[in-house]
């Protein structure tokens, strides 16, 4: 194996190796970010909800969101702004509240809905098995006012893609240097002769 390739195999090896530990979206101008704390537990933080755009202008309230797609959920709890109450059986619905068939996550729903603000971030601890933060399902349901009885513009109803970490940028940078000085190293080799 030339010098070359055991370089970019190390490298990528590296790179693949390194998992992420952050997720992001932003969508309608909200960003949703997720990252695991342990095993077991999930950070989720919602920022600039206030200033959301598309069919999300004018939201001012949060009711109830899902996480799925993570592994097979036993149970859940929560800690964080709100007081939302936890449905390992039903879904979110596009009416209020988590009232939908199977979620295969949890449901997450606050008796009074909680008014925006510009950065908010819960702590969820997860019972499962299979547990895999990679790219976990979200559904949000906002409100414009207090007295909507359905969600108001889209339940987002999407997975939050891996954000790579710094580290593994690094390490690909870092391999693609070397390459290039081996190329420029043979190239001179060559012509030298």
């Amino acid at each position: 194996m030339s010098l070359a390739k055991a370089l970019s195999a190390v490298v990528l090896g590296l790179a693949f190796a390194s998992s992420a530990s952050a997720n992001t979206l932003t969508y309608q101008g909200v960003t949703f970010n997720t990252w695991a704390i342990d095993a077991d537990s999930l950070g989720l933080s919602i920022l600039n909800a206030p200033a959301a755009t598309g069919n999300w202008s004018g939201i001012n309230y949060l009711k109830s969101f899902e996480i799925k797609g993570i592994g097979d959920v036993a149970s859940a709890n929560i800690s964080g702004p709100g007081g939302f109450s936890v449905n390992v059986d039903n879904g979110l619905s596009a009416n209020l509240g988590c009232s939908t068939g199977n979620t295969q996550g949890a449901c997450f729903s606050a008796a009074t809905p909680l008014a925006l603000s510009n950065s908010m971030s819960w702590t969820i601890n997860f019972t499962g098995t299979g547990l895999d933060f990679g790219a976990p399902h979200l559904k949000v349901q906002f409100l414009s006012s207090l007295n909507d009885t359905k969600a108001s513009g889209d339940l987002l109803s999407q997975a939050i893609p891996a954000v790579p970490e710094a580290e593994t940028y690094a390490l690909l940078l870092a391999g693609l240097g070397l390459m290039g000085a081996v190329v420029r190293r043979r190239t001179a080799a060559t012509q030298a002769r």
